[in-house]
């Protein structure tokens, strides 16, 4: 029994270090982020944040999201207190959360310092390409206590196969466009260039200056790519096409090659890429 007794007090001496330990990681500007427990009220800044705690199973613990934030559904119940322009300072401190998760787009550093100066962790996410998805997963789910392993292992196996099956496919030089009037497309490194890649594909013009370039018509016409995929850049399939139709003398649009995709599931670094890579390959596969 006093052998029992000793095992007993020995255990709960040596738990006490790693309970006080608490959460502490690195976010995007390299600052720590720590909590003494996981988060129980969590603020976002951006929409992919929002799905991002959802996904990370945390979505009853926000208390405010950012505008746009409509999936899943249930996030559309919830307060808004930040949109593109910004957010406002006092509607986040007066909800008392513990944890303000936030796009390094989106936010100054300032602010995010100001939150801090207020004992409010911050976790600022930046987002360039498709393995940022189960990494942000990770932290996010890490910050609320939960494993996200089950959920990372399928979205990159998802993206492994859509991969394995067009690893032979000859090669099309595309038009990413992301806007229309005026025209842009996605250049250097980004997730929906990587989309194109898996899919057999790649961005013509992904080696101009800059993250979102505009582009000239005579560049355009320059380059004729091969098919045209309409990320979002259209309020639907059919304005897409009738907007591309002008342009008849385009070697996509006269062999009618445009593959438009809901930007919900290209645009967003959320587990939801996967259904927007395999929707673009498709339609690539279709335009071939």
């Amino acid at each position: 029994m006093k052998t029992a007794a000793f095992l007993c007090v020995c255990a709960a001496l040596c738990s006490t270090p790693a309970a006080a330990a608490g959460i502490s990681i690195t976010d995007d500007l390299g600052q720590a982020v720590d909590l003494g427990q996981p988060a129980q009220r969590i603020v976002t800044l951006a929409p992919f944040l929002t799905e991002l705690v959802f996904s990370a199973g945390a979505g009853a613990r926000l208390v405010a999201v950012s505008a746009y934030s409509d999936y899943p559904e249930r996030a559309k119940t919830l307060p808004q207190v930040a949109n593109a322009a910004g957010f406002s300072m006092e509607q986040v401190l007066a909800l008392r959360p513990d944890l303000v998760l936030a796009w390094r787009d989106s936010i100054r550093v300032e602010d995010a310092e100001r939150l801090r100066g207020f004992g409010i962790a911050v976790f600022v996410a930046q987002a360039r390409s498709l393995e940022d998805v189960p990494r942000l997963l990770a932290a996010v789910g890490a910050l609320a206590g939960g494993d996200t392993t089950a959920q990372a292992r399928a979205y990159r196996g998802k993206l492994a196969t859509l991969r394995s099956a067009h690893a032979s496919l000859p090669r099309l030089a595309v038009l990413l466009e992301v806007w229309h009037r005026p025209l842009q497309t996605v250049a250097g490194r980004h997730w929906m260039n990587e989309a194109l890649e898996i899919c057999g594909a790649t961005n013509a013009f992904a080696d101009l200056p800059g993250v979102a370039p505009l582009l000239s018509w005579e560049e355009v016409y320059a380059r004729d790519p091969r098919a045209i995929v309409g990320a979002g850049s259209a309020g639907s399939e059919q304005d897409f096409r009738s907007q591309w139709n002008q342009r008849s003398t385009l070697f996509a649009v006269r062999q009618k090659r445009l593959v438009y995709l809901s930007p919900d599931i290209i645009q967003r670094p959320t587990l939801r890429l996967t259904e927007g890579v395999e929707q673009l390959c498709a339609g690539l596969d279709r335009a071939r």
